[in-house]
């Protein structure tokens, strides 16, 4: 009897660096870029990483958008910037004639706004482009990871239309001995409607002199191996008929019970194989529903399915699929997914679920309908793979780039009032009191690309010297005047990334000269449990302390307040896993943060 991966060529395994190298016929990519010596040196580095990878290039996006339509394709690639369509568009085209197909977006350039809408329009992956040649490594392993999901649920949806228009009865049944799944041919030699069966006890189909003989002998060989024989079913009608009888448990203890009218037992074992392997094993969620009842309610589930969530077969079985969904649940996607089943559509979206503990995760949720010989849809299947991790890096990515933004506008405006001044009084004093903060921007620029490969704005950490730090960031700003006075209090240290310490201490600071009236004093010190900066500044209210650190809040009446400093002071905070809390400066009077380094 053939295995699932010789019957299907794919083993079930999604293993990063495994996937898809014993496949035949490998990877078709077709890569959308309008700059054709790029396209040329991703293609090339691409087929090195993966010999298997077979890249066309093309630098029209109309032109790509019918060769992905016409041309045997794997997965897209595709920038976002390019002329006559951007990257967005390009994804919109393809998914008219072929809404499965995976597609990444791989583009330098990259914002909060275009990654929520990349996720928004569908796209597989969105991946930044870096300036290392690690990036080609990333990007293989994504296509690679989404060229095998999708053969998966091909497998799957291609393993249970063969069991749902298979000539040999097939069924399911519960711990309970109830029906939970029966496929045409079985409802209809036993003849009975398949919604009839569902929910019935085996009984139902046997003679009374016979049930005995099922409990005692038949069921204990099924649970021990399998018990092979023949049956007398009473169908629906009272007539009698006789079939070959296979029964088997799975691990999960449900009954699978083929039946047929030939001795065709070798085919059977081979669809069963399949479902088997291919529903059972494979790595992600999977559902069955049945819109033929009320409320289309769950039939089957897999391995993958329960372990994803958290709930057991028998508390999802029979229930609809939005018990998934919680307050954090948006109406949009749900909204989606509801017109397309009314529809009898495929439909894919990523929407926020709950696990059975009450955990939050990003679910991806693909649905496609299945239909019988005459085109009527029968059920629906859905995949489910918790894609949690992915949107998390790309929300942090959306804010990183905000933030990294707003920290390079203040050694930026140093530089360009320092330059001005030389200009308008030929004096070279003020181009080398421009060059400490020519330097920070230098700093910034590495920070922003090490970020960026990193995918954290946290690397590498170190014991740091905050005094030093402190000045050297204090020299680096625009002071109004030589009156300015830093204090460090003691020899405060902390344990952490140095240039995003920086970055925090580059916009406190700077808070502190910019609300604050001449001479401006600031004190930089430490107490027990972490490090404070206090100024003589006009303080924070308390009604709004905790408002401060919100992206876009800020107190300013005119136009050149962004509200990211702050902001990007709390993202820095939370990155290292530390607190931070703000009160008035007893010495000072001004405001004092406080920074908890350490329990």
């Amino acid at each position: 009897m053939a295995s699932y991966q010789e019957y299907s060529g794919f083993d079930g395994s999604l293993d990063e660096g495994a996937l898809l190298s014993d496949v035949d016929g490998g990877v078709t990519i077709l890569h959308i870029e309008d700059d054709e010596s790029f396209a040329n040196l991703v293609s090339t580095f691409l087929e090195r990483e993966r010999e298997f990878f077979d890249v066309q290039s093309e630098t029209t996006p109309a032109k790509a958008v019918e060769l992905a339509c016409e041309e045997d394709v794997d997965c897209i690639v595709c920038d976002y910037d390019m002329p006559e369509m951007n990257g967005l568009d390009v994804l919109e085209a393809i998914r008219e004639d072929a809404p499965d197909l995976p597609f990444i977006l791989f583009t330098g350039k990259g914002s909060e706004e275009i990654a929520s809408e990349a996720i928004s329009a569908g796209v597989t992956e969105y991946l930044q482009k870096a300036g290392g040649t690690e990036q080609y490594e990333v990007l293989a392993n994504r296509i690679e990871q989404a060229v095998a999901r999708r053969r998966a649920e091909t497998q799957v949806t291609r393993g249970f239309r063969a069991i749902e228009t298979a000539h040999d009865g097939i069924s399911f049944l519960d711990t309970n001995g109830e029906f939970m799944y029966a496929n045409k041919a079985y409802a209809e030699i036993v003849g009975y409607e398949r919604t009839e069966l569902l929910g019935q006890h085996w009984g139902t189909l046997y003679p009374e002199e016979e049930l005995a003989h099922v409990r005692e002998v038949m069921l204990p060989q099924a649970k021990d191996d399998e018990w092979v024989g023949k049956t007398d079913y009473v169908r629906k009608d009272g007539e009698t008929v006789t079939v070959d009888h296979r029964l088997a448990y799975t691990d999960e203890e449900t009954l699978i019970c083929t039946v047929s009218e030939i001795d065709d037992a070798e085919v059977v074992r081979n669809e069963l194989s399949l479902k088997e392997r291919a529903m059972d094993q494979t790595p992600i969620g999977i559902t069955i529903t049945d819109p033929q009842q009320p409320d289309n309610p769950i039939v089957y589930v897999n391995d993958s399915f329960t372990e994803l969530t958290g709930y057991s077969r028998e508390s999802v079985l029979g229930r609809n699929c939005r018990f998934l969904q919680g307050e954090a649940t948006r109406d949009e996607p749900i909204a989606e997914l509801a017109s397309a089943i009314e529809a009898e559509e495929p439909v894919s979206v990523e929407l926020r679920n709950y696990r059975e503990e009450g955990e939050l995760f990003w679910n991806r949720v693909t649905v496609a309908p299945l239909t019988d010989d005459d085109g009527e849809v029968e059920h629906f299947v859905g995949f489910q793979e918790d894609v949690t991790a992915r949107r998390e890096l790309l929300e942090e990515f959306g804010l990183l780039a905000g933030v990294l933004s707003h920290d390079m506008q203040n050694p930026l405006q140093t530089v360009r009032g320092r330059l001005q001044l030389a200009i308008e009084t030929d004096d070279v004093e003020h181009v080398e009191e421009a060059l400490p903060s020519l330097d920070r921007m230098g700093q910034l620029i590495d920070d922003v690309a090490d970020a960026l490969e990193s995918g954290t704005i946290v690397g590498e950490q170190q014991e740091i010297d905050i005094g030093s730090l402190a000045q050297a960031t204090w020299e680096s700003l625009d002071r109004h005047s030589d009156t300015e006075s830093l204090e460090v209090d003691g020899e405060p240290t902390v344990y952490g990334n140095e240039e995003a310490v920086r970055r925090m201490f580059d916009n406190l600071l700077g808070n502190s000269l910019e609300h604050g009236e001449s001479p401006v004093a600031v004190t930089v010190g430490s107490f027990d449990g972490g490090i404070y900066l206090e100024d003589n500044g006009p303080g924070i209210p308390e009604e709004i302390q905790e408002q401060v650190f919100e992206q876009g809040f800020t107190t300013k009446d005119h136009n050149g307040g962004t509200g990211m400093g702050m902001a990007s002071v709390r993202q820095i905070v939370l990155a290292h896993d530390w607190r931070i809390e703000i009160s008035e400066s007893e010495k000072l009077g001004g405001v004092r943060f406080e920074i908890m380094t350490r329990e």
